[in-house]
């Protein structure tokens, strides 16, 4: 995957505007959090016409971060909505152990 295709202005003003029309929810955060990120990779790979392996490795790299995908997403929203939704994921940050401890065998 080439390094534009994250930078491009029209991909992050794209999946921005896609994650921005939707009500912004706690649901929809915790779910970003624990990296369930293939469908944010599915709408990019769409918008930029990359190939499967370019949206895997988009899958993989957001999977292994997926505040990179939260900033690309609150890049056009308004200052109150990104401090709550970054206030939001810092909590779910120092939830995250108690929540694998208590999904674990």
């Amino acid at each position: 995957m080439t390094a534009s295709v994250l930078s491009d202005a029209r991909l992050v003003r794209a999946l921005s505007d896609e994650f921005l029309s939707r009500r912004v929810d706690y649901k929809a955060l915790e779910s970003l959090h624990r990296g369930n990120v293939a469908d944010w990779a599915a709408a990019a790979s769409r918008f930029a016409a990359l190939s499967d392996e370019e949206e895997r490795q988009l899958v993989r790299r957001w999977e292994g971060n997926p505040r990179e995908l939260l900033d690309i997403l609150l890049a056009r929203a308004d200052e109150v909505t990104a401090r709550r939704c970054r206030t939001a994921w810092v909590s779910l940050d120092r939830f995250a152990p108690f929540v694998r401890a208590s999904s674990g065998p």
